[in-house]
């Protein structure tokens, strides 16, 4: 039986301006050459400014307990995605045919939520969507009109694909299962590997071609993603090993659509279903969350953080009991 994995994530501040901050995000991704007095980087950071900064941050647990880093015993205070949120302003409900297409929340009327979206990995499998970004105090991220936001939002992830040392360097080819439209883009060429920005059941979107990743070296790239309608949610990013370039797309289940064809929803955790186990019988999974790096110019995932999860329940009387850590 598969589990479902562990979607962190967490609502904090767009920016670091602290000193401390600025000075070790310059190493933030690479202590390795270093000799860092704390192994956690929150540990350089006072309780003022963990609380300055990481006030709101939200981990919502939907994941197997057990995956390479934990196998290893080994904690990665870099390892993620960084995304910001806009959503679908109140007033353009009621406009028909718009808001249902990943580029309309780019435009002017979009509205950015204050804060950042971090992801240790995209394992989302179809299921029901109704309970929106807990806060650590229990409340729901909202929109400026104070409505649960949990509809017509899109987020855009920044990240950078990096093999562990249980990867072996070659071609990989990557689809994503969306629902609703998702891109995923190659940020140093802009080629826009997968595509397909419409509402969608949860559909298997399949690059056209395979990418050689090297070890040791970083691939940056840009997910973006937009939820319409509340009723499903779905987002899965996963690969498998492929012989050459040309391999890529040519997966029978490449284009295929359905909201009951890869996962049953109707049961908590949604069950993987005979299409999504041809899949990992083909050899794909999701992508996991080691090989995800958080953008150098971000200081750190604060979910992986053991020390800022402390200082915030502290601050708040002891009484949140809430798993930061992965």
């Amino acid at each position: 039986m598969l589990n479902q994995l562990r979607l962190t994530s967490s609502i904090a501040v767009l920016s670091l301006t602290l000193t401390s901050c600025q000075e070790l995000s310059q190493n933030s991704n690479d202590l390795s050459g270093h000799d860092p007095k704390y192994s956690d980087p929150a540990m350089y950071l006072s309780n003022a400014e963990i609380l300055e900064n990481y006030s709101n941050v939200s981990c919502e647990s939907l994941r197997d307990l057990v995956d390479y880093l934990d196998q290893i015993g080994s904690t990665d205070y870099f390892r993620g995605l960084s995304g910001v949120i806009k959503y679908q302003p109140q007033v353009c409900r009621n406009e028909q045919g718009s808001w249902n297409n990943l580029d309309d929340y780019q435009s002017p009327e979009a509205i950015e939520v204050p804060g950042k979206l971090y992801l240790t990995k995209l394992d989302v499998p179809t299921r029901a969507f109704d309970t929106g970004f807990p806060r650590l105090d229990g409340s729901i991220l909202q929109t400026n009109d104070g409505v649960d936001l949990h509809e017509y939002f899109s987020i855009e992830f920044r990240t950078s694909l990096k093999l562990g040392e249980v990867n072996e360097s070659g071609w990989y080819e990557f689809a994503m299962l969306s629902d609703d439209g998702a891109r995923m883009t190659i940020e140093e060429t802009g080629e826009q590997y997968i595509s397909h920005p419409e509402k969608t059941p949860t559909k298997m979107l399949c690059g056209n071609r395979a990418i050689y990743l090297e070890q040791g070296e970083s691939l940056p790239v840009n997910i973006q993603y937009f939820q319409g309608p509340k009723k499903h949610i779905a987002l899965s990013l996963m690969w498998r090993k492929a012989t050459g370039e040309e391999d890529g797309g040519l997966d029978p289940s490449c284009g295929k659509s359905g909201n009951g064809l890869f996962f049953d929803s109707n049961v908590m955790p949604s069950e993987p279903q005979a299409e999504y186990r041809g899949l990992i019988d083909r050899g794909w999974e999701v992508v996991p969350a080691h090989v995800f790096r958080i953008p150098r110019d971000e200081y750190m995932n604060p979910c992986e953080s053991d020390h800022i999860q402390d200082v915030i329940n502290n601050a708040n009387g002891g009484g949140v009991d809430t798993d930061l850590g992965v």
